[in-house]
């Protein structure tokens, strides 16, 4: 069964589309009264009909063969079981207690009963049904562990019931929501463009057509809901999807695609000049001939988790992550038994923090066929037990969906319980504090060219200076020459911008322990090379009055290397400067001495000599008054200029 990417068990097909015991005609119970051919083939008729999904004329003939033979147990099974498939519950419940009492021990009957009371909230009954169920069935087979499960569930659900959650979902509106099916909600770090998936037509085609569709804010309001267009979307389904943080990559879900490598793959498309382009399968190691669907990029751009029914898991669909380095996505690993059980989990979110994780899971205790849980990234990168996220954000059906803003508060889902526009729509709510993510902020380049102010495309490098963290990659359209990047609160980031024929451009910032939600805007001048033009180097560091280069330089320094092998025969001065503290002599000394600490880590590593000079300038050429301490920091700095190309 596929929407929207979606995995489900056999075992939950068998119940939704053809529920186990009525799939086939089951021999007649033990003392069950004779029955007569016109009987046997009504029924007989009649699970044809309910295997044709057509449950009315399975209804009828159903109860035909009752009235023909008033003791057949396997017509009333069929009757209740088709009631279940049709949504019409209280008649379930009628007709397996009919069941019941003509056989008080019927097996699949007091089973059933439990599944129907529970949908119908009624919890005393649901666990009354299964604990007899469980009386009459020793083994340790899976309806037991099903049973067994379900009553903890209902334990669960009392409690959660008794103790809710404060939430007030709110609808997104006409614009997002319409009377089709809208699901699956994506956003960039800047939250402008929500992304979803629509599906034309009702939850139980078998042939959906599923699509992703956008939707900008302006002014505050989401504008009216269109197709991305071809060529990601195809007559083939399209959805499950995520967006990475500057909104140039989405990672989709799309099954039966020509160039796949089984019915649903991971795929990749890029936007260049506000164009998609044509996707991309992920391939091996991240697609098999198994299933491979619902990414969710993390915000540095680095780690990739999906759902998956390849082998290696604990049972049904496992959550898996893969890291992309030099040699492009590693293995897929999975995330262990504190996240995966032997039933399916499903729809990872990582948050833009990068250390939050929400997901469904039918094995984890909850309220119903499937919840959503949270879990927290610990420091030896191990999952912390799951929280579920608590009623009424969880209910007795299916609920998934769930993507949490850079806020950490703000969430999205997608619900057909609530009365909407239609079917699925999507919904947006406030998390309680014992479930939300850290909050996350972002910055806002322009690149532009020095002299013509024209904006630039451009390579971006964002790297947190403490701590061991991957450096996050992005760019610049040289149609807007904007770039946004993520931030976590109380770090400090090295940034640097680079494109061909330019001076690369560093700079260094501290982002406070309070995030605003508004992001950090800088615009970035970016001089060609050309003799005279120079470059700071933000990111080069020194203790105070020393000139060895501390292990936070490591990154500026070898973005300086790279630039002297890519431009072999450029030359440059490096210049070493100070601030007015101190005497002139001194200043002039350490400064010397620092532009020399950067000159000998270029020729330690295969740089010519000949193509850098050094000097040192003291407090002579201040770019700002020396006339506060933060002016003085900026006078205090190393550059190098162009000598010669």
């Amino acid at each position: 069964m596929n929407m929207n990417g979606i995995k489900i068990s056999a075992y939950v097909i068998c119940l939704l589309i053809f529920t186990l015991h009525s799939c086939v005609s089951i021999p007649n119970a033990l003392g069950q009264e004779r029955i007569t051919k016109k009987a046997q083939s009504l029924f007989d008729e009649g699970l044809k009909y309910q295997g044709y999904g057509e449950y009315k004329q399975a209804i009828l003939l159903f109860q035909e063969a009752i009235k023909k033979a008033p003791g057949f147990l396997n017509a009333y099974d069929a009757l209740a079981n088709t009631y279940q498939k049709n949504n019409q519950m209280n008649e379930a419940k009628n007709t397996y207690l009919q069941l019941i009492n003509l056989k008080p021990d019927h097996f699949f009957g007091l089973y059933e009963l439990g599944h129907v009371f529970f949908e119908l909230s009624n919890l005393d009954s649901s666990a009354l049904y299964y604990k007899l169920f469980l009386d009459i069935n020793k083994s340790n087979d899976k309806y037991a562990k099903q049973a067994e499960l379900n009553l903890i569930n209902i334990s669960f659900s009392k409690a959660a019931m008794e103790n809710p959650v404060d939430v007030t979902p709110i609808n997104l509106g006409p614009s997002i929501n319409t009377s089709e099916q809208e699901y699956s909600p994506a956003f960039a770090i800047d939250e402008k463009t929500i992304y979803i998936t629509r599906r034309i037509g009702d939850l139980s085609d078998t042939r959906p057509n599923e699509d992703i569709y956008y939707s900008k804010k302006i002014d505050g309001n989401w504008q009216k809901i269109q197709s991305i267009g071809p060529p990601v979307n195809t007559i083939e389904n399209e959805g499950a999807f995520s967006v990475s943080s500057d909104g140039n990559y989405i990672f989709f879900t799309s099954c039966s695609r020509s160039g796949g490598k089984g019915q649903c793959d991971l795929w990749i498309t890029i936007q260049k000049n506000n164009t998609w382009s044509e996707p991309l399968n992920l391939q091996s190691p991240i697609n098999t001939k198994y299933w491979e669907s619902q990414p969710s990029i993390s915000s540095d751009g680095k780690t990739l988790f999906f759902t998956s029914d390849r082998p290696g898991g604990y049972g049904g669909t496992d959550i898996w992550m893969a890291i992309f380095g030099e040699n492009g996505w590693s293995e897929p690993v999975n995330l262990g038994p504190n996240i995966n059980t032997s039933k399916d989990e499903q729809f990872p979110f990582i948050h833009a923090d990068n250390q939050t994780l929400y997901f469904s899971s039918e094995g984890h205790p909850g309220m119903g066929k499937s919840d959503l849980f949270v879990s927290y990234k610990t420091a030896d990168n191990t999952w912390e037990e799951p929280i579920n996220l608590g009623y009424p954000i969880n209910s007795n059906g299916f609920d998934w969906n769930l993507i949490v803003s850079r806020d950490g508060k703000t969430a999205y889902y997608s619900s057909d319980k609530i009365e909407g526009n239609g079917g699925l729509d999507i919904y947006t709510f406030e998390l309680p504090e014992f479930i939300r993510a850290k909050q996350v902020g972002y910055l806002k380049g322009l690149v532009r060219d020095a002299k013509t102010k024209n904006p630039l495309s451009a390579s971006i490098e964002l790297t947190p200076l403490r701590g061991i963290n991957l450096p996050i990659v992005t760019y610049a359209e040289d149609n807007d020459g904007v770039f946004l990047v993520p931030l976590k609160s109380n770090m400090q980031y090295a940034l640097t911008i680079d494109k061909k024929g330019y001076l690369f451009h560093s700079e260094s910032f501290n982002m406070p322990q309070v995030i605003s939600g508004e992001p950090i805007e800088i615009y970035i001048d970016l001089e060609k090379i050309e003799i005279g033009n120079s470059v700071v180097l933000n990111n080069i560091f020194f203790d105070t009055d020393k000139y060895d280069l501390k292990k936070e330089s490591m990154q500026e320094l070898d973005k300086l290397l790279q630039f002297l092998k890519n431009n072999v025969t450029t030359q440059i001065e490096i210049s070493g400067h100070t601030d007015n503290l101190g005497s002139s002599e001194h200043n002039l000394e350490l400064s010397q001495n620092r532009a020399q600490s950067v000159y000998n880590y270029l020729i330690n590593h295969a740089i010519d000599s000949n193509r850098i000079q050094f000097k040192g300038y003291g407090d002579q050429k201040p770019i700002v008054p020396n006339n506060s301490d933060e002016n003085r920091a900026k006078n205090r700095r190393t550059e190098f200029k162009i000598t010669q190309i």
